[in-house]
This record gives structure tokens, sequence and C-alpha cells, in this order.
């Protein structure tokens, strides 16, 4: 099989399943008289906040911003701790898949932590996705070494770490990149 025919299959694939979420959540049609395309479906996929990007965050939610502010894109957190000793901010939300969000730290935010198993919609923009080995990832991130157990692997200068459990992908976290 050819890449451009498995990657054609595998957009034809991510739009198939979009169209059955979509369509269960009442996105069914935009207008009456139009129905939805799998080019729709795949540009209102790709405008959701669920890619992660080293460095940044979402597009909505993201590094620099302050918790008030996440709070108004977001709403409130599902729990909210604030350690007294260094006054750390963690806010925790739950995504519909049972992803797990993290905000951290002090008056702004500093860090996204996003834990999820293999069926989360949730990615980093360069395509890491839960449930990955750590040589998956390491191909779409040169430059860390995958051999043997890894537990993680880090790109501080991409402002990006991946933590795996059982030879799998359970993390993701983002700050901000390292200064050469």
């Amino acid at each position: 099989m050819s890449c451009r025919t498995a990657y054609n299959k595998k957009i034809r694939s991510v739009a198939c399943t979009l169209g059955l979420l979509f369509c269960s959540a009442g996105f069914a049609q935009q207008a009456p008289d139009r129905p939805v395309t799998p080019a729709d479906l795949v540009l209102h996929y790709l405008q959701q906040d669920m890619f992660l990007q080293p460095g940044t965050g979402f597009h909505r939610v993201h590094i620099g911003q302050s918790f008030a502010q996440a709070a108004k894109i977001w709403g409130q957190p599902k729990t909210a701790q604030k350690r007294r000793l260094d006054k750390t901010k963690k806010w925790m939300y739950e995504a519909a898949d049972g992803t797990v969000l993290m905000l951290s730290g002090e008056d702004s935010i500093t860090a996204i932590t996003v834990a999820g198993a293999p069926d989360s919609l949730y990615q980093s923009a360069q395509g890491a996705r839960f449930g990955m080995t750590p040589a998956e990832v390491a191909r779409l991130y040169p430059g860390a070494a995958s051999r043997g157990r890894v537990k993680k692997l880090a790109y501080p200068r991409l402002g990006i770490s991946f933590s795996f459990i059982n030879g799998t992908l359970a993390a993701m976290q983002v700050f901000a990149p390292e200064r050469p």
C-alpha cells in the first residue's frame, strides 16, 4: 500500500468516526439544505482544542495565560488545589472520554499535562497519541533515546515531555521551552 493510499484511508477513517461522533452530538447538518461532507467534519475536528502544541499548550488555553482566563474558556475545574508553601495551583479538568487535563502554575499557567487512554481524542500537534510506544513517539520527536524500558522522553528545547506506563504513552506535558 502506498503512503498516499494509507493517508487517504486514514483520513476517511477519521472522517467516518467523526461523522458518528458529531451526528450523535447534534452536528448532523450545517444547514437544512446542505448535508455535512467528510471535508466539513475534518475541518470541524481540526478546529477543536484537542491538539497539544509543544511549548504552547492548546489553541484556547495555553502557557502564560492566567487561571482566570482559563476558567472563562473551560469553566471551573473539577478539582482545584493550591499548595501553601510555594503557592502553586493545580486545576484538573476531565474530558468526556476520561482524559484528564491539568493546569499548573502560580498566577499564570506554566505547565499543561494531559493524561489519557488509547481511545482519547487528545494528541500532540505532531501526532503523538496515547497508547504509542516510546519508539513511535521518538520517531515523531527525534533527539531523545528510546532504548530499553523508557518511562519518560523529554524535549526541553521544544517544551514537551512524554510519560509512559507499561511501555505505552500515558501522559504528555507542555511547558515553556528551554532557551539555548
